[in-house]
């Protein structure tokens, strides 16, 4: 068998045996023109003429969903939305019904005083939009002469619309998020003057109560029976602090069940009581902004069904 010599040169060597790296040329390099600093940042015309005193005064009007949208707009805006001041009334709002005092204690004791940490990471529900829950079941329709039966597609809505002080609106139709919305604003009994009752007469008043992520809900159906529903919810986010979803546990109907208290623990629900299972599609929030781009505005034949996630 023959055998053959290679001989390697310094050249091959250190073309082969060494890592290429192109960047390499770019070290010492000036990468800014000179006379000017490296941080040089030009500011835009609201940035000059307004003081960062006078936009965190601003940004205390703002909403805590608007706020952080504010945040997005620019480095400036993002430092100051990030102000702790900024975020206690946002919590004072979403945590009314542990009270002041706790949440104040709560926010030193488990937050070191953060109070956009603990708006971000506690649990609470949402006020700035509707909670929407879409439920389709398939229905068979009449025999017809020699016509075969029919099957229809039922689609209707179930929609929770909460408010701090303990207080939610509840609605069940088959309008969409879009047609109702206006109706959910205020509760039926604190609508103001001059504003439109169309559909109010459908709205229902009911109370709540959270502990940690379980919702309990009750309202009461205006019939002679007094019927009570009472609703259980897990309350969960998809990203943090966004709190837009809610899983109904069980659906209840109680008859003249009013004396019993309003609680989150199971132990404590009245006894008997018609348990539902149709209904309990995911509730799904939507913002009041996007009421009339949301998705669950699309009839039957264009979203059979949806998936909330």
């Amino acid at each position: 068998m023959a055998t053959v010599a290679l001989t390697v040169t310094e050249h091959d060597f250190s073309r082969w045996m060494q890592p290429r790296r192109p960047w390499h040329v770019l070290y010492g390099l000036r990468l800014h023109t000179p006379g000017s600093t490296r941080h040089e940042v030009q500011l835009a015309p609201i940035q000059q003429l307004v003081p960062e005193e006078i936009l965190a005064d601003i940004m205390t009007l703002l909403g805590p969903y608007t706020l952080a949208k504010a945040a997005c707009v620019c480095s400036q805006w993002g430092a100051l939305a990030k102000r702790d001041s900024l975020w206690q009334a946002a919590c004072y709002d979403a945590f009314r019904t542990r009270g002041r005092d706790e949440t104040l204690q709560l926010v030193r004791r488990q937050y070191r005083g953060r109070w956009r940490t603990m708006f971000l990471d506690l649990p609470h529900l949402r006020f700035d939009g509707v909670y929407v829950s879409r439920n389709t079941y398939i229905r068979t329709g009449i025999t017809e002469w020699r016509v075969k039966n029919p099957v229809h597609l039922v689609c209707y809505y179930r929609y929770l619309r909460f408010f701090p002080a303990g207080d939610f609106a509840y609605r069940t139709c088959p309008e969409t998020i879009a047609q109702v919305a206006a109706s959910l604003e205020h509760l039926p009994n604190r609508r103001p003057r001059g504003r439109s009752r169309e559909g109010i007469a459908k709205v229902l008043a009911g109370r709540y109560a959270i502990k940690g992520t379980r919702l309990a809900c009750q309202v009461e159906y205006p019939n002679m029976a007094g019927t009570q529903i009472r609703t259980t919810l897990e309350l969960r986010s998809t990203t943090r602090g966004a709190n837009n979803r809610l899983d109904p546990l069980s659906i209840k109907s109680y008859d003249n069940a009013a004396s019993t208290p309003l609680s989150v623990d199971d132990e404590l629900e009245p006894e008997g009581g018609l348990a539902h299972n149709r209904g309990t599609s995911t509730y799904v929030f939507v913002p009041w902004e996007h009421v009339v781009e949301s998705q669950l505005n699309l009839p039957v034949t264009a979203m059979d069904f949806y998936v909330p996630g």
